[in-house]
C-alpha cells in the first residue's frame, strides 16, 4: 500500500498477494478457521461458487459449497455465506491462482480484479486469527461491501 493510501486509511488491493510466504501463512490460517462468514453481493458469491474448483473436480481442491440453509439472503442483494476454513482456504488459493496463471489459463483482467479484491479481504481477515479452544467464540465475518460515497462521485 502506498504512503498516501495508508494515511487516508484506504487499502490498495493491487499488491495482493504480497509474497509467497505471506500467502502460505494466510492459507494456513484460513484452513484452521472452524467457520467464517463471507458477506457479499449475491453476484459475487455466484461468481465464486461457479469458479472456485470444488473438492470433487480437482485433486487437492477443498472447496465445498455451503448448503442453502448456510446462505442468508439480506436486503439489496447481499448474502452472508457460512464457509468452513478449508473452503475459505480454497477460495484464497483460487484467488492467488487467478493472479499467477496468466499465460496458461483463460482468466481475464476482470477475473484477476475480482480475485485480487476477494483474496485481499480474506488475507486481511485471517490476520486476526488466533488458536482457540472455545467452541462458543464469535465467527469471523469477512465483508466484501465497499461503498461509493456521495462525495466521491462527480456531480
Amino acid at each position: 500500500m502506498g504512503a498516501i493510501a495508508r494515511l487516508l486509511g484506504r487499502e490498495s488491493y493491487n499488491d495482493w498477494p504480497r509474497s509467497w510466504d505471506s500467502f502460505r501463512c494466510d492459507v494456513s490460517r484460513a484452513a484452521g478457521v472452524g467457520i467464517a462468514r463471507v458477506r457479499c453481493h449475491r453476484n459475487t458469491w455466484a461468481y465464486l461458487e461457479e469458479n472456485v474448483p470444488r473438492a470433487t473436480e480437482a485433486p487437492g481442491a477443498a472447496f465445498c459449497a455451503p448448503a442453502e440453509d448456510e446462505i442468508a439472503a439480506e436486503k439489496d442483494g447481499m448474502v452472508t455465506v457460512a464457509l468452513a476454513g478449508t473452503s475459505l482456504a480454497a477460495v484464497l488459493h483460487f484467488c492467488r491462482d487467478v493472479q499467477t496463471h496468466r499465460m496458461t489459463a483463460s482468466w481475464t483482467d476482470l477475473d484477476r480484479a475480482i480475485a485480487r479484491r476477494v483474496g485481499s479481504a480474506i488475507s486481511e481477515a485471517v490476520k486476526n486469527v488466533i488458536p482457540s479452544g472455545d467452541e462458543d467464540g464469535p465467527a469471523a465475518v469477512i465483508y466484501l461491501d465497499d461503498k461509493i460515497t456521495a462525495k466521491d462521485t462527480p456531480a
